[in-house]
């Protein structure tokens, strides 16, 4: 069965000139043509032209209504957690599936100046959980992230910290060099922070990296979508997650920084 195609109408008046009686006898044409065929035109007809829009346009103009509305569905579930953990995974498949070009997505990460953006983890699909619903045409599912998880990027000096943060009281985050290339951000932890209460306990995981190379080895995001408030990734094991940037108001409240 073929595909039905859109259809785009247009009218426009058609121009027809009157057709007066000449000599009958110099035109045997005439002299055969209907009595009404000589009446006066009062009101041109419409002429209706139809084209079809090409498949291309078509699925483009598909494609950008699907991105609007996986996007808005993540901007909701990062306000209030009301969106069914199915219906968040269906949207990240959805936008990972639209391969977005990734014009300006490490600025819009890592921001322009230090200390770079924080964004926090709203949501996770795990490896299995991916990789079932990608064999099975399954939903799919995953979870919102229960705790307190920040990471932040400084593409001005190329690095990265991921944090767990129980608000005032408490903090452990990890630290290291990234670097970004086309939609893959690699990174390394050099550095843990054991943080409790005004207290703060730096401890080196390995010799400082002053140089970053990007080791096939090193853990990794691809990124999928990015824009001024939402970030969405493919993490190196196989799962998806997306995170939501954090406010100076809603650093404060939760003890970030």
């Amino acid at each position: 069965m073929s595909s039905a195609k859109l259809v785009i109408c247009t009218s426009r008046p058609l121009a027809i000139a009157s057709i007066k009686p000449q000599n009958h006898s110099r035109n045997i044409f005439i002299q055969h043509l209907p009595a009404k065929a000589f009446l006066p035109l009062t009101k041109a007809p419409i002429l209706q032209t139809c084209t079809r829009a090409s498949s291309a346009e078509q699925a483009t103009s598909s494609e950008a209504s699907d991105i609007t509305q996986a996007v808005a569905i993540l901007r909701q579930a990062s306000t209030d957690y009301s969106v069914p953990p199915s219906a968040v995974f269906q949207a990240l498949r959805s936008l990972e599936q639209a391969k977005l070009p990734a014009e300006e997505w490490p600025t819009m990460i890592g921001g322009t100046a230090s200390p770079g953006k924080r964004w926090r983890l709203i949501f996770t699909s795990g490896t299995k959980e991916v990789q079932k619903a990608m064999k099975s045409a399954g939903q799919g599912s995953g979870k919102y992230f229960p705790l307190t998880a920040v990471q932040r990027w400084d593409s001005t000096i190329g690095q990265i910290e991921n944090g767990i943060f129980l608000g005032h009281v408490a903090a452990l985050t990890f630290s290291g060099p990234y670097a970004m290339k086309g939609k893959k951000l690699s990174f390394d932890f050099d550095t843990l922070k054991i943080k409790l209460g005004p207290w703060t306990l730096p401890i080196n995981l390995k010799e400082k990296i002053t140089e970053y190379t990007s080791p096939p080895k090193d853990p990794f995001f691809l990124f999928f979508y990015v824009s001024d408030d939402l970030i969405a990734a493919r993490g190196r094991g196989g799962g998806i997650a997306f995170w939501a940037r954090t406010t100076p108001a809603w650093e404060l409240e939760n003890g970030v920084a």
